[in-house]
């Protein structure tokens, strides 16, 4: 790399156009640093409600069902109801009054991580080795279930 004089001074100088790229690369690398710091951070911070149907059981009469509901989202979600539903035939169960979920285990305001234990009753039986749909409702999500009996 060969330096050049500047006005007669004795100074050693680098050329502006490398000046120029240095200050861009370092620039960039500053841009990264702060891109990737920051994005892990609003990522984190996003909400995300998510449930799922961790278990189910059903009784020999196919119409008393035992629902484990778990929140893996990282947001509170409270229950709201679920919807069984078998071929034709549909049950609304809401928390609402007349609340017809029975909570066995658990409470309706889900925190992250945290499950409960409903128990529903169908007015319909669900035959054995049969599948029917769960859709767990919640204040900001709704998600349905295929489930063999």
């Amino acid at each position: 790399m060969k330096f050049k004089h500047t006005r007669g001074r004795g100074r050693v100088a680098i050329s502006p156009f490398l000046a120029t790229v240095i200050l861009v690369v370092i620039t960039l690398m500053l841009g990264g640093i702060l891109y990737t710091s920051f994005r892990q951070m609003v990522v984190a911070q996003l909400k995300n409600p998510s449930v799922t149907l961790v278990a189910t059981n059903v009784s020999p009469d196919g119409e008393t069902m035992t629902l484990d509901v778990k929140n893996d989202g990282n947001v509170p979600v409270v229950l709201v109801g679920m919807d069984v539903s078998y071929g034709t035939f549909t049950n609304h169960f809401r928390q609402t009054a007349p609340a017809n979920i029975t909570l066995i285990s658990g409470v309706a305001n889900i925190q992250p991580g945290d499950s409960v234990t409903a128990k529903v009753k169908t007015n319909f039986p669900v035959p054995g080795f049969a599948t029917f749909t769960v859709t767990v409702i919640g204040d900001q999500v709704a998600k349905a279930f295929n489930i063999q009996a």
